[in-house]
């Protein structure tokens, strides 16, 4: 049955079921994914996936059912189960079918010149980064990963209160991991490029940047254990970020789930921390218009010059903190139900290189990588112990590689402690970004903590 149609239907026998208000949130995606070992293609994978979830309120109360089938039954089923559903509901929620916003920015999420490539020349793609990487290294032994994804989808909402949304969205990424081998030792390394057409995919480039990197690794060795001044670098500040981003949802809060519970107005960082999400960012991973409430995005700070400007919402979560959403309800898949997401979320880029911020180090560190942030990490106290590599800072110059050791903080401790931020803003394939940033201090643990 057409979509269309189908809606219709549905709404037609929820009112006659006795629903006052309805909801329908429709996806339709499909991706392709080739992975090559050996320079033969190892994997390739075509997934579809579609589905329609209805809400329908009855009383003060909002019911909840999904199908991936669009047909008579389906519709007899959708209304049966969300009433069952508003049943079974026992906390007291109140929950919105919502009356739509009078202006949506138009967000540029897809590009024509990624439509229709032919997958031999994804293939191809594949096959030259590993053939790259090899050529440009003699070293490189193998790879844990050589791969290019194309994925494209839409979506909607369609509601009972006049409410009609849609959007549609692809992209492509290609990656690369080398191994390197160095006498008995082993490194990887990781390049990568999110694009926009084929043009902007370079074989050689993202083969060079994986292998540059595990190169770079050669000889690491560990230092004494101390406090030192640290640079945490954008690929591993996105990784905390990332790990502790929770603390910033109203439902975490609400949950008594984060320690940011009545903090806003206050100082949580350093002055010169922006911390921002922002629906809007052109070429944005997770740049949206509207949620999946049908709730107008907008550019959100989270930190403005170091205070607590304000947490991330959904319709439920504002209305139990009496302020506005967001914009920030989104569904895991259209058969989730809404909870609390952001979107692109990053620190904003200071004026300084890397470079710069390296000169003004005496003894230190650079941080490029966290492993462990799972087990290692307490996302509500906000406290880390993570296993990390990076490089020795002596003199202002960076000097030898460095592994086997451990960094001990507090998230919160962190975000007050930065004293500069680099320009280097980056999204590592991923809609958390982040500049380098400059600690004031770290706690190392090293050499001479084995067995102690």
């Amino acid at each position: 049955m057409e979509l269309d149609l189908f809606v219709r239907s549905l709404f037609k026998k929820a009112n006659e079921a006795g629903f006052s208000e309805y909801e329908v949130y429709y996806v339709d995606r499909e991706s392709l994914s080739i992975s090559v070992y050996k320079s033969e293609v190892e994997k390739y994978n075509v997934n579809n996936s579609a589905g329609l979830s209805f809400r329908g309120k009855l009383g003060d109360r909002i019911g909840y059912s999904y199908t991936e089938i669009l047909d008579e039954d389906a519709i007899d089923m959708l209304v049966n189960k969300a009433k069952e559903n508003v049943l079974a509901i026992e906390n007291e929620d109140i929950q919105f079918i919502y009356d739509g916003d009078k202006e949506y920015k138009e967000v540029s999420t897809y590009y024509q010149a990624l439509e229709n490539i032919p997958a031999d020349k994804l293939i191809k793609i594949a096959l030259d980064m590993e053939a790259e990487a090899k050529k440009y290294s003699d070293k490189v032994e193998s790879f844990s990963g050589c791969a290019v994804s194309y994925s494209s989808g839409k979506y909607g909402i369609i509601n009972s209160k006049g409410l009609n949304l849609h959007n549609k969205s692809n992209i492509l990424t290609a990656y690369v991991v080398p191994i390197i081998k160095d006498g008995d030792n082993m490194y990887d390394g990781f390049g990568y490029v999110v694009a926009k057409s084929l043009d902007e995919v370079n074989a050689f480039e993202i083969a060079k940047m994986g292998v540059d990197e595990a190169l770079s690794k050669v000889g690491a060795t560990s230092i004494p254990s101390g406090n030192y001044k640290v640079i945490i670098n954008s690929d591993a500040m996105v990784s905390l970020i990332s790990t502790f981003a929770g603390v910033f949802s109203g439902d975490a809060v609400q949950k008594g789930l984060s320690l940011l519970k009545g903090k806003e107005g206050e100082v949580i960082a350093s002055n010169i921390v922006n911390l921002v999400d922002d629906p809007h960012l052109e070429n944005g991973l997770a740049s949206v218009g509207f949620d999946d409430e049908g709730v107008a995005t907008g550019k959100t700070y989270l930190i403005k010059n170091g205070k607590l400007e304000s947490l991330l919402h959904n319709l439920k979560t504002a209305n139990k903190a009496g302020v506005k959403s967001t914009g920030n309800g989104f569904k895991a898949s259209y058969a989730s139900p809404i909870s609390v997401s952001p979107t692109n979320m990053y620190i904003e880029p200071g004026i300084n290189s890397l470079e710069e911020m390296t000169k003004k180090i005496d003894k230190g560190l650079i941080i490029t990588d966290f492993a462990g942030l799972h087990s290692g990490a307490n996302s509500i106290t906000g406290d880390f112990s993570l296993a990390a590599k990076g490089f020795y800072i002596e003199n202002g110059v960076k000097t030898k590689a460095v592994e086997q050791i451990t960094v001990a903080g507090n998230f919160f401790t962190l975000l007050k402690d930065v004293e500069e931020i680099g320009r280097d803003l980056k999204f590592p394939m991923s809609s958390v970004g982040s500049p380098s940033i400059l600690v004031k201090e770290l706690s190392i643990a090293g050499e001479g903590t084995k067995n102690e």
